[in-house]
């Protein structure tokens, strides 16, 4: 099956109608629900080296170094050889992890916190 030969003067006709054809695909697939927007709104798994890391942190490279060795809560990294990475969605999480609550605890959560680490309890118990 051969294609037609377009002539110049078709031409103008051909695009409108070509373009008529395009605007009802894109109907179609709005209907099927593609939105030609990807699902994922995650920042991307992409490698970043000490400098970005600090950039992205808000942190200098001194304190990088140090939150690494951290104990209680250390930035995740990777060390391979001299070189340290990290990845942009783990620093952003870390930094998400460390968020404090808004909703003060009730005097009933302070009071058992309190005493939880307490190896003798008064005779006369609490005055809370």
């Amino acid at each position: 099956m051969e294609a037609p030969t377009i002539t110049f003067d078709q031409l103008p006709n051909v695009v409108g109608g070509l373009s008529e054809k395009l605007d009802r695909v894109l109907e179609l697939l709005e209907k099927a629900g593609f939105t030609g927007h990807s699902k994922q709104s995650k920042p991307s798994r992409r490698l970043v080296y000490t400098k970005e890391a600090c950039q992205i942190i808000g942190k200098s490279l001194s304190s990088l170094y140090r939150g690494i060795k951290a104990p209680n809560d250390p930035i995740p990294s990777y060390k391979r050889g001299k070189l340290l990475y990290f990845y942009e969605d783990e620093l952003y999480a870390w930094i998400e992890g460390g968020r404090k609550h808004s909703v003060a605890p009730s005097l009933a959560e302070t009071a058992a916190a309190m005493t939880a680490g307490m190896k003798r309890r008064p005779r006369g118990g609490y005055n809370f």
